[in-house]
Order: structure tokens, then C-alpha cells, then sequence
């Protein structure tokens, strides 16, 4: 009855989690934490409910689920869907999310291939969807005992379409309802991870992207970072934090933004 307890606490333990355009919280990017067991399957999850009732209903949902599953030639499908929602009353603060599919090497190989889809959606920022298809050439720098670093590049096919609910001292009665941009962006990332011991391990990875177009020089960058602290064989404290800066938006936002949060992982 102790351990059904504990597992219901961990589960709706509350983070923190501000509006952001592109979080990326990739367990398999851990040191250490690719699939070593050889498991088909497995799973991690994030998952937090608040309510407060102050003048108005204060309700706040938060979800990071991850699922891999391992192939016979040691590469792997990865599935991601992250979702978050505040709502004040009928008032809604924050509605932002997003949900990939990759296919990637288990860290096998010094050259591979990646492949991923995803959509992701903002409603805070006007984001009403971002669609992306693309692929990359990975390549491992190296692999140690307790240390990793890997570099990619690629080319991904981005379709968005916004509306001015984000921007700051508009009249949007003067602009049409809805503005998309479809365009190709040349990708190329770095991704690194250290395992400090047997319970902490750190994990970042940055990304540089190009419009492949006129405005080439218009750069995206985001960068992530996670501390996880191990606390139980199956759960582990976060500590996440990205940013991106982006001064080719489809509607003038601001060009940064980050996220910040504390959490606990579960994972089996």
C-alpha cells in the first residue's frame, strides 16, 4: 500500500513549466540510458495536475511521455508527445505542445541515419501549427564509459501557419486571419552527455538552423539542457531548461524565448 502511495505522489508531483516554441526533453540522449538492456520496449513519463481555486478556477496539466522501441539491427523508433495547459477560469493562459516520431541508431554506429516527423502547436504565441519532415546524417565524434558527443546534419521541410494572438500592441483587424510560410531549413546539431556518477547525468544538445532560401542568414538556434538526479531504480529528479532564438518568425514575437522546470521522471 506504501509503494501504490508513493508511485501516486511522484506521479502528480507539480513542476514548473513556462511557455516555450520548442522543447526536445530526449531521455535517449542520456549518457548511459540508450538501450542497453536490449528491451524491446520501454517507456518514461512526466505528468503533473494542479487546481487551486483563487477568484477563478486555476487549472494546470503538464505531460512528457516517451516511448522507444528497439529493432533487431539495433536501430529504434522513438515516439514523443508532450503537452501543456493552463486555464484561468475559461480563460486559457498556456495551450502548447508537440509530437514527434524518430528513427534513429541505437548509438551503435560511427554514420547513421535519422528520420523524423513532427507536429507541434503554440496557441499562446499564435503558433496555430508547425509540421516538419526531415532527415539527418549522424555521426558519432565518440562514445566513452561515461561520456558521449555526436554531431548531425540535415535537411528538414518546415509548413507553419500562425496568427497574431502573440504579438504585442497590434490591431490584428488590420492583418488577414491567418499567415503560413512553407519552407526547406538546412539543420545541423550537437549533442553531448556526461554521467557525473551512478545517480547524476547531464545531457544538452544544440541546434543551428537555416532557411534555405533568400534570407539565408536568418538563423534559428535552440539549446537544451537536462540535469537528472536519480532517486529510486525507477524514478529520477529533472532539471530542464531550453532556449530559442529566432529573428525569421512569420509574425513579430519576440526572438527569445526559454522554458524552465523541475520534475520527476518515471520510467520502466
Amino acid at each position: 500500500m506504501k509503494n501504490k502511495f508513493l508511485s501516486i505522489l511522484l506521479i502528480f508531483t507539480i513542476y514548473f513549466s513556462p511557455t516555450n516554441l520548442h522543447a526536445q526533453v530526449l531521455n535517449i540522449d542520456r549518457e548511459g540510458s540508450e538501450n542497453e538492456s536490449n528491451k524491446k520496449w520501454m517507456y518514461s513519463t512526466n505528468l503533473s495536475l494542479s487546481s487551486d481555486k483563487n477568484k477563478l478556477n486555476l487549472l494546470d496539466i503538464s505531460s512528457n511521455i516517451e516511448i522507444e522501441n528497439l529493432l533487431k539491427n539495433n536501430y529504434m523508433f522513438i515516439g514523443l508527445l508532450n503537452y501543456n495547459l493552463t486555464m484561468n477560469g475559461n480563460e486559457i493562459i498556456q495551450n502548447e505542445g508537440y509530437a514527434q516520431i524518430r528513427f534513429r541508431d541505437n548509438d551503435k554506429r560511427k554514420i547513421s541515419n535519422e528520420t523524423y516527423l513532427q507536429y507541434q502547436w503554440n496557441g499562446t504565441l499564435g503558433m496555430e501549427y508547425r509540421k516538419l519532415l526531415g532527415s539527418n546524417i549522424r555521426i558519432k565524434i565518440f562514445e566513452k564509459k561515461d561520456l558521449d558527443l555526436y554531431t548531425g546534419t540535415g535537411v528538414f521541410y518546415e509548413m507553419e501557419q500562425w496568427n497574431y494572438s502573440g504579438v504585442k500592441d497590434i490591431d490584428s483587424s488590420l492583418f488577414p486571419n491567418f499567415i503560413g510560410r512553407n519552407i526547406f531549413r538546412l539543420n545541423h546539431y550537437w549533442k553531448g552527455a556526461y554521467k557525473i556518477n551512478d545517480n547524476i547525468d547531464i545531457s544538452g544538445v544544440s541546434y543551428f538552423q537555416l532557411p534555405i532560401n533568400s534570407n539565408f542568414t536568418n538563423l534559428r538556434c535552440f539549446f537544451d539542457l537536462n540535469t537528472n538526479v536519480k532517486m529510486t531504480k525507477n524514478s529520477s529528479f529533472v532539471i530542464h531548461y531550453d532556449g530559442t532564438y529566432d529573428n525569421y518568425r512569420v509574425v513579430p514575437i519576440s526572438k527569445f524565448y526559454y522554458s524552465l522546470y523541475f520534475g520527476i521522471q518515471l520510467k520502466w
